[in-house]
C-alpha cells in the first residue's frame, strides 16, 4: 500500500511539472494514464460518464464516419455533443487526454474532491446556471471569499492584519472603489454578452490593468486589494492583461463589486465540476474516444477529414473544433486557418498564472490573504474549509516563475508570508502552462487582443466550426463561456446539416 501511494505521488508530481520542451503530446498521455492521485478519480468518473452515453450510441456500419466529429472533450465539446446527440445525429468526440474536462479537472486532494482547473459558478452565468438547475446540482461556498479577517502584504512585502469592515465601513464604500476603477463601465460596455452589438468598448481596448491601477484614486490598502484581485483574475502580471477583458466580467456580474466577487470566487459545485460534466457527457449519446490527439483537420468537397496522431483517418459531414486558442497553431488545417485565428494562437492569451491547493497541519480561522504585484509568489489566498483539524487553502499567483506549486517547501515559504507559523502537509497544482493541450490557464486577453481577434476566432471555415470559451461572447475563460460556445456551434451545425 505504501509503495502504491508512493507511485501515485510520483506520477502526480510528474503531471504537475510537465515541461513542453521535453515531453511529447503522446508521452503526456502515457504519464496521465497512471493511477495518480490527480488523475485516478477523474479517469474513473469520465469512464462512467462515457459508458452511460455510449450505451445509447447506435451501431454504425463505418466506425470512422459520423455526422459530426467534435475535437475536444471539455465543457464546450460535451455540450455540443449532447445537443446534437439528442437530436439524433451520430457524433464522434475525440479527446487528446485520457479524461474529459479540458481545463476543468476534478481530482482527490487531501481526501476531498477538488478542482485543479475550473471552480466557481453563479446564477449571473446564464448558461451554466441553466445546466445546474437542469440536473439539480448542489453548490457549496468558499467562505474565504467573504472573510472578515484580512491578512495582506504591502508593496514592500510587510505583513498587516485588519478587518474588512475597517477598510470599507459599508458596501457603498466598496462599490465606490470598484466604480472608480471600472469608470463608465455601463456606458463603455452596455451589452457585455453581445460584443458585436455595441462597439464602444473597442476604442478602450488599449489599456492594461496596470494602466488603470496607476491612475485610480484609492487609499493604499484599496490599491493593494485591487492589485490583488485583478492580478488573480488576470492570472498574469497586471501590465499584461486587458482592462476591458476584466471590465467585461465586472459588467456581466451586474456592474457591482459585490456581484463581481461572488461570481468569480464564492460558489462552487459540490463534489467538483466533474459532477456537472458527467451529467452532460452521460446525455451525449456520443462515441467518445479518449487519448486520441488530432494531427490534421481537412476540408473535403462533401465534408471533413481528421487524421489522428496515431494515423487513423475519420470523416464526417461537419466538424466542431473546440481546441483552446493557444493550441490551434499546433494542428495542421487544410485549407489553412484564417490569419486572425493563427495570429491569436501564436500570440497566446495572457492567462499563465498558478492555482495551488494547500493543506495546513492545523486549524486556522476563516481569512482572506492579499498580496499585490506580478512578482509575488501568491496574490490571493482563500480559506476553503477545515476537516479533521487541518485547513484547506486555495492560492493563486501570477506565474510559475514565482512559485513552484509542487515544491512543499516553496509553497510553505509563500504561505508563511501570511501565516508565519504555517506548516504545509501537502500542496498540489496542475501544470496547465506546460500541458500541450492547454498551454495556459483560463483565457484572459492582452490589451488590444479581444477587439482585434474575437470576430475571426468565432468564424467558421467551410464545414469546420470553431467553439471555445477562449472566444465566448460572454463569460470568456469560464465554464459558462464554454457551454455558450458549445450551444452556439451545435445550433449552427444542426442548421447546416438540415439543408
Amino acid at each position: 500500500m505504501a509503495d502504491q501511494e508512493n507511485d501515485k505521488n510520483k506520477i502526480s508530481q510528474a503531471e504537475g511539472k510537465v515541461k513542453a520542451g521535453n515531453i511529447s503530446r503522446r508521452k503526456l498521455m502515457a504519464v496521465g494514464a497512471g493511477a495518480s492521485v490527480a488523475a485516478a478519480s477523474v479517469m474513473a468518473t469520465s469512464a462512467a460518464a462515457m459508458s452511460r452515453g455510449q450505451e445509447k450510441v447506435k451501431p454504425r456500419k463505418n466506425k470512422n464516419h459520423a455526422d459530426v466529429i467534435i475535437v475536444g472533450g471539455g465543457f464546450c465539446g460535451v455540450t455540443a455533443a449532447r445537443e446534437l446527440g439528442l437530436q439524433g445525429y451520430d457524433i464522434t468526440l475525440l479527446e487528446a487526454r485520457n479524461r474529459l474536462g479540458g481545463r476543468t479537472f476534478t481530482a482527490e486532494f487531501a481526501g476531498e474532491m477538488t478542482d485543479l482547473g475550473g471552480t466557481w459558478v453563479h446564477w449571473h452565468q446564464a448558461h451554466v446556471w441553466s445546466e445546474i438547475d437542469r440536473y439539480g446540482i448542489e453548490l457549496e461556498e468558499t467562505f474565504g471569499a467573504i472573510a472578515e479577517d484580512i491578512i495582506y502584504l504591502d508593496y514592500q512585502g510587510n505583513r498587516h492584519k485588519t478587518k474588512l469592515s475597517k477598510i470599507w465601513a459599508n458596501y457603498s464604500e466598496f462599490e465606490s472603489l470598484m466604480s472608480r476603477y471600472f469608470e463608465n463601465a455601463y456606458d463603455i460596455i452596455p451589452r457585455p454578452s453581445r460584443p458585436f452589438a455595441d462597439d464602444r468598448w473597442v476604442k478602450e481596448d488599449i489599456y492594461s490593468l496596470q494602466d488603470k491601477l496607476n491612475s485610480v484614486v484609492a487609499s493604499d490598502v484599496e490599491k493593494i486589494y485591487l492589485d490583488t484581485l485583478l492580478t488573480t483574475l488576470g492570472s498574469s502580471p497586471p501590465e499584461q492583461v486587458s482592462w476591458i477583458s476584466i471590465m467585461q466580467m465586472f459588467a456581466l456580474s451586474g456592474y457591482t463589486g459585490t456581484g463581481f466577487n461572488d461570481v468569480t470566487m464564492r460558489y462552487k459545485i459540490k463534489g467538483g465540476t466533474k459532477v456537472l460534466l458527467e451529467k452532460i457527457a452521460g446525455d451525449s449519446k456520443s462515441d467518445i474516444r479518449l487519448s486520441t490527439a488530432v494531427r490534421k483537420i481537412s476540408q473535403l468537397e462533401d465534408g471533413v477529414e481528421v487524421i489522428t496522431d496515431a494515423g487513423e483517418r475519420l470523416t464526417a459531414k461537419s466538424l466542431i473544433c473546440t481546441l483552446p486558442m493557444n493550441v490551434l497553431k499546433d494542428v495542421e488545417f487544410s485549407p489553412a486557418l484564417l490569419k486572425g485565428k493563427l495570429d491569436a494562437s501564436r500570440q497566446t492569451h495572457a492567462g499563465k498564472g498558478t492555482k495551488v491547493h494547500i493543506q495546513l497541519d492545523k486549524e486556522y480561522p476563516v481569512f482572506g490573504g492579499w498580496a499585490p504585484g506580478g512578482k509575488a509568489p501568491m496574490n490571493y489566498v482563500l480559506w476553503d474549509g477545515v476537516k479533521h483539524g487541518k485547513t484547506h487553502l486555495i492560492a493563486f499567483g501570477p506565474s510559475t516563475d514565482t512559485l513552484d506549486m509542487n515544491d512543499t517547501d516553496d509553497v510553505e515559504a509563500a504561505v508563511r508570508k501570511f501565516l508565519p507559523d504555517a506548516r504545509v502537509d501537502q500542496a498540489f497544482g496542475y501544470g496547465w502552462n506546460e500541458d500541450p493541450y492547454s498551454q495556459g490557464v483560463w483565457a484572459v486577453s492582452r490589451p488590444g487582443q479581444m477587439s482585434k481577434f474575437i470576430g475571426d476566432l468565432q468564424k467558421k471555415q467551410g464545414n469546420i466550426h470553431f467553439a471555445n470559451s477562449d472566444w465566448a461572447s460572454g463569460w470568456r475563460g469560464f465554464i459558462d463561456g464554454a457551454i455558450e460556445q458549445g450551444l452556439v456551434a451545435a445550433h449552427q451545425v444542426r442548421d447546416e446539416l438540415k439543408r
